[in-house]
C-alpha cells in the first residue's frame, strides 16, 4: 500500500505546496528522459507477496500487526487489513539463475512468516481472496492502525460523499456497502516488477497491456467472495469498486476509476502516464518534501521525485508505471498488479516466468503493433479473462481464439524464447513454463479447482462449511508445495466442524432465509409458510432490521381470530421478544438455549440485521451426523422445512 509516513490534506495551502512539488517532479522526469539520465545496461526483477492470516478454524485472524511485531526483517510490512501481511522481496539482477534465486528467497521468507504465525497459533495462506472471509469481518477494527490506510479511507469516503459500495454479478451476485476502505483488504496479490530501459518503455508498456488478458486467464485464483461464486478473478472487479471515488453523477461523462486498465495506448514516454494520472485523479495523501527535482538534477544527483511517487501510489493501474532510485541511479519499472496470490509459491514463480518471458520476448513482428491494433481489444481480453478465465475467447490481432489455444500455441513459445534471450538458464525456463503448460492442458487453474470443489462441498454440506473445508484443503495442498495442476479433488468425508465443540453457529446457520415485512398481511404470511413448509418466519422493517418472528404456533392462534383476520398486518401480532445470538456463539450451546427458552429456533444477528437462523430440525440433523460419524443426506439443503 505504499509509503506510510504520510497524512491527509489539511488545508488548501498544504495541498498547493504538494501539487507544486508534483508538477516539478514531472518536469524533472521529462528532462531526465531527454538527457537519458537513467541506469544503463542492467535489468532487475522484483516482487511483492501479499498473504492472508488465518486462525486454526481457517477464519481470518486479525493478527497481522502482532505477527509483524515478532519479526525483525524489514522486508515484511502491514497491509490495509489486519488479517493480511506483505513481503517485499529483494530486487534481483536479470541473470541465468535469477528466478530460482527469487524462488529460494520467497520460500525462506514464507517460512519466516509461518514460524512467526505459529507462535500466535495462526497460519499463513496464499490465496487471491480468502474463501472464509465474510462481510461481518470487515468492520472498522479490521483496518490496520496506520495513518496511510485511515487517511486513504477518509479522503476517498469524502470524495464519494457516501459509503463504499460493491455490486458484483457472476453465477451468484453480491451487493454490500461499508463506510471505510476495508473492502480492498479482501484482495491479496503477487505483484511483479521488471526494470525497463527508457527507450523501450512505450513499446514494452503497450505490450504489457496486450498480454494482460491471456496471462490473467492462466493465473486466475479468486472465484469466491463472501460465499458467492462470482468472477474467476473477482479481485479485478472488487478492487476497482472498493476504491472507486466516483458517484453516479460522474457517470454522465466518462470519468475513470482510480483502479483502471487504461483507455488508450501509450504514445511517447512514461511521463504521459504520470501526467494523465495527475490530471485525472486528485491528490489524496501528502507529505513534507524538501527536495526540488531540477535542483538535484543540476547537482548531478538522481532526484527522489517523492511527490510523484506518492501520488502514483494512490492510483492503481493494473500495469503500473514506476520510477525508482537504487544505488544513486534512477530507473523505470513496470509493475504487474493483476496476478493473484497463490495457489502455491511454485505456481507464483511459474506465473512470474511466464510474464517475464513474454515481456522480454516480444517478437519483432509485433513491433509497433499498437499503431494498428485497437486498445479496446486488449482491454476486452483483460475483462473477459477476469470473468471467465481459461474459457474466455480472446481477440488476438483480429482473430478470435480460445485463451487455452492462444497460451499453448502462441504465448508459451514466445515466453520461452524471451527467457532464453534474457539469459535465463534453459533448465529454469523449462521447469517454470512446463507448470503453465500442464496447468493449461489440465484446465486446472486455482480458480477452476476452487469452483469445482466448492460446488461439490456446498451441495453436500452447505455454504459455510464448504468454504471452511475448501480453505482447509487449500492450506494442506500448499504445505505439500505441489503446483495446482497436480491438486487432487476432495473426497467427501465428515468435516472437522462436526467434531469441533467450539464451532461457531455461523458455520451451520441457514442464510437463505425467507422473511416478510412487518406490514405484510397475515394471509400472505400464512401462504408463504404453507408453500415453503416453514415453521419460523422472521419479520423485518423497512430498514431491513429484524423486528419480530411468526411461528406455526402463532399462525394457528391467528386462525381463531374473528373474520377478516387475513387482511391484518403481521406487525400487529408477531412475537417481539426474540431469542437471538451472534455469529460467534458456539454451536454446542444453541440446543441448550432453545431448551431453556422453550423455543424451536434461534435467530442469528449482526447488530440489528438478521444473518441466519438455526432450528430444532437443524440441531437434530447435526446430532445425527455426530452420532453416526458420517455425512447426513441433504445437510446442504436445509433452507426449507425449518
Amino acid at each position: 500500500m505504499g509509503e506510510h509516513k504520510v497524512k491527509t490534506v489539511g488545508s488548501s495551502a498544504e495541498k498547493a505546496r504538494f501539487v507544486d512539488h508534483l508538477i516539478k517532479d514531472i518536469t524533472a522526469l521529462d528532462q531526465m528522459i531527454i538527457d537519458a539520465r537513467f541506469e544503463q545496461d542492467i535489468q532487475r526483477i522484483g516482487a511483492e507477496q501479499e498473504l492472508a492470516v488465518l486462525d486454526t478454524d481457517c477464519d481470518p485472524a486479525f493478527l497481522g500487526p502482532e505477527i509483524l511485531d515478532n519479526m525483525t526483517d524489514p522486508r515484511f510490512t502491514t497491509e490495509i487489513g489486519r488479517f493480511n501481511l506483505e513481503i517485499n522481496l529483494d530486487p534481483v539482477t536479470l541473470a541465468p539463475d535469477c528466478l530460482s534465486r527469487m524462488e529460494d528467497q520467497l520460500k525462506a521468507l514464507l517460512q519466516t512468516a509461518k514460524t512467526a504465525a505459529d507462535d500466535l497459533d495462526s497460519r499463513i495462506l496464499l490465496c487471491g481472496i480468502l474463501p472464509t472471509l465474510t462481510y461481518q469481518h470487515l468492520h472498522q477494527d479490521a483496518m490496520t492502525p496506520n495513518p496511510r490506510y485511515h487517511g486513504l479511507s477518509k479522503m476517498m469516503r469524502e470524495m464519494r460523499g457516501r459509503d463504499f459500495e460493491v455490486f458484483l454479478l457472476g453465477v451468484d451476485d453480491m451487493m454490500a456497502s461499508l463506510d471505510n476502505l476495508v473492502f480492498e483488504s479482501c484482495n491479496t496479490s503477487f505483484q511483479l516488477h521488471l526494470q525497463i530501459p527508457p527507450e523501450e518503455f512505450v513499446e514494452r508498456y503497450n505490450w504489457a497491456q496486450m498480454i494482460s488478458g491471456p496471462v490473467l486467464a492462466a493465473c486466475a485464483n479468486s472465484p469466491l467472495l463472501f460465499g458467492r461464486e462470482l468472477w474467476m478473478e473477482t479481485r479485478i472487479a472488487l478492487f476497482q469498486q472498493a476504491v472507486d471515488t466516483r458517484t453516479s453523477a460522474n457517470q454522465l461523462r466518462n470519468k475513470q476509476p482510480r483502479v483502471f486498465f487504461g483507455n488508450r495506448w501509450l504514445q511517447h514516454s512514461i511521463s504521459e502516464l504520470f501526467k494523465d494520472n495527475a490530471a485525472r485523479f486528485p491528490v489524496l495523501l501528502i507529505r513534507e518534501i524538501d527536495e526540488d527535482g531540477m535542483t538535484s538534477l543540476r547537482a548531478g544527483k538522481a532526484p527522489e521525485l517523492s511527490a510523484l511517487r506518492l501520488h502514483n501510489g494512490t492510483v492503481y493501474n493494473w500495469n503500473r508505471p514506476c520510477y525508482g532510485v537504487m544505488n544513486g541511479l534512477a530507473h523505470l519499472r513496470i509493475e504487474c498488479r493483476y496476478i493473484p496470490s497463490g495457489p502455491t509459491q511454485i505456481d507464483e514463480m511459474a506465473n512470474f516466468a511466464f510474464w517475464l518471458g513474454l515481456m522480454t520476448g516480444m517478437p519483432a513482428r509485433y513491433k509497433g503493433f499498437y499503431k494498428y491494433v485497437s486498445f479496446r481489444s486488449a482491454k476486452d481480453n483483460f475483462f473477459r479473462a477476469a470473468r471467465i478465465g481459461l474459457n474466455s475467447i480472446m481477440d488476438w490481432f483480429g482473430k478470435a481464439t480460445t485463451a487455452e489455444n492462444l497460451i499453448r500455441k502462441e504465448l508459451l513459445p514466445i515466453a520461452r524464447e524471451g527467457l532464453l534471450k534474457s539469459g535465463i538458464c534453459a533448465a529454469d525456463a523449462d521447469r517454470y513454463l512446463n507448470i503453465i503448460d500442464r496447468r493449461i492442458e489440465s484446465h486446472q487453474t486455482g480458480a477452476a479447482w476452487q469452483v469445482r470443489n466448492y460446488r461439490k462441498l456446498r451441495d453436500n454440506f452447505g455454504s459455510a462449511i464448504a468454504l471452511t473445508e475448501l480453505t482447509k484443503l487449500m492450506y494442506e495442498h500448499q504445505q505439500n508445495e505441489e503446483p495446482v495442476h497436480k491438486w487432487s479433488d476432495l473426497k467427501l468425508r465428515q468435516t472437522y466442524i462436526f467434531e469441533c465443540d467450539t464451532c461457531p453457529v455461523n458455520k451451520m446457520m441457514i442464510t437463505d432465509i425467507y422473511t416478510v415485512h412487518e406490514d405484510e398481511p397475515l394471509c400472505m404470511v400464512k401462504s408463504i409458510m404453507q408453500w415453503k413448509g416453514i415453521r419460523h418466519l422472521p419479520v423485518e422493517n423497512i430498514e431491513g432490521e429484524l423486528v419480530g418472528l411468526v411461528t406455526a404456533t402463532n399462525l394457528r392462534d391467528f386462525e381463531q381470530m374473528a373474520a377478516g383476520w387475513e387482511q391484518l398486518p403481521i406487525g400487529d401480532f408477531m412475537v417481539r421478544d426474540l431469542i437471538t445470538v451472534t455469529e460467534d456463539t458456539p454451536l454446542h450451546s444453541i440446543a441448550g438455549i432453545m431448551k431453556a427458552q422453550g423455543v424451536g429456533s434461534v435467530l442469528i444477528v449482526h447488530g440489528k440485521k438478521l444473518v441466519g437462523i438455526l432450528t430444532e430440525t437443524d440441531i437434530k440433523v447435526l446430532e445425527e451426523v455426530r452420532r453416526n460419524g458420517q455425512r447426513a443426506e441433504g445437510i446442504g439443503q436445509r433452507a426449507e422445512g425449518r
